[in-house]
């Protein structure tokens, strides 16, 4: 397990789960989903990231690319999502979510590759290319906070297309959609012989995967959700995990909040 070695100190000093989130983001809404499931307490830091809370010099000195989630867990913190998966499931194995053979113990960490990886590319394209271009460019300002603060190059390729002058493009999301597409097939197959993932048995590969579905459903976009009509299995999948009270607490209650300065 990799730990980040935080530049803002004040987080050493927590004690206990401290998770640093958005709630409608799909990579915070996993980490969410398996806390709830293991029915772990845990402290709430909501970071509003279209009021840009997550670009501070303060933030940046909690998760050094400044995306949401990061967990604090008594002082130590892990960034990447799929790694605070694994993290609680070595911390809290109790109730456990790799109850499955050890030859399908790969198959689980595949698939919490497979799910890190496609986001920038395929979830995270899709869901900037089909909201509102104005809404999502920055301003020089932001422009220069940002690249003061950020050092990853992807992460400065990606978010070069917020600035004045720059959009995502029709070819950029028909590439991440064609990206998902081909995940999807597989996942159909998959679903079509089992009713999980791994090992006919609800895991961390359900639990990482079902709430990138939910953003790809969100209506809330100029160009309307991603087609799932090719996979009936996947869907028939989905609604299996959406039906369990953990999804519910952790994934809709939040995509629903409402803001009393909204």
């Amino acid at each position: 397990m990799v730990f980040v070695e935080p530049t803002n100190l004040d987080v050493l000093a927590l004690k206990g789960l401290h998770l640093y989130h958005a709630g409608r983001s799909n990579c915070s809404g996993r980490v969410r989903l398996l806390l709830e499931e293991k029915n772990l307490p845990w402290e709430s830091h909501q970071i509003r990231l279209e009021k840009k809370e997550n670009v501070t010099k303060e933030y940046f000195g909690i998760n050094p690319k400044g995306v949401v989630p990061a967990l604090v867990h008594d002082g130590r913190v892990i960034t990447e999502s799929n790694d605070i998966l694994a993290y609680l499931e070595d911390e809290f194995p109790d109730p456990g979510f790799r109850e499955v053979a050890a030859d399908e113990q790969p198959e689980i960490d595949r698939w919490l590759k497979l799910s890190g990886d496609s986001h920038m590319p395929g979830i995270k394209t899709i869901q900037y290319y089909k909201r509102n271009p104005k809404t999502m460019q920055k301003t020089e300002e932001e422009v220069t906070l940002y690249r003061q603060l950020q050092t990853d190059p992807a992460y400065l390729e990606f978010h070069s297309k917020h600035e004045p002058g720059r959009s995502f493009s029709a070819e950029d999301a028909q590439g991440a959609a064609n990206l998902m597409d081909g995940i999807f097939v597989e996942m159909e197959k998959v679903l079509s012989e089992h009713q999980w993932l791994v090992g006919g048995t609800y895991t961390l590969a359900d639990i990482s995967w079902a709430p990138s579905i939910t953003t790809l459903l969100a209506d809330d976009h100029r160009f309307g959700p991603f087609d799932f009509d090719p996979y009936p299995n996947l869907m028939a999948w989905y609604e299996r995990i959406i039906r369990r009270p953990a999804y519910q607490a952790s994934i809709f209650a939040w995509r629903t909040q409402k803001w009393d300065d909204d």
